[in-house]
């Protein structure tokens, strides 16, 4: 998914992103739908990621919704 790379107007269209979001097996479809505005501001993926549209920039940003494993940050 590349959607920055799509012109503003493209982009900014949260519905039409948001059906072209959802063909990709990478998205958490009903966890998008059930959390989410109609249509979702976030897009959550099967991994510990997703994507949130910021109105003001009008450009789609990532971000964390899994947990953080700590034990990956400790030192033996």
């Amino acid at each position: 998914m590349k959607v920055n790379d799509l012109s503003e107007k493209e982009r900014s269209d949260v519905e039409a992103a948001w059906q072209e979001f959802k063909k990709s097996e990478m998205v958490d479809v009903e966890r998008t739908e059930q959390e989410g505005a109609k249509p979702p501001q976030k897009v959550f993926c099967t991994n510990i990621y997703g994507i949130e549209y910021n109105p003001e920039t009008k450009y789609w940003v990532p971000f964390r919704h899994g947990d953080i494993d700590l034990a990956k940050f400790t030192e033996d």
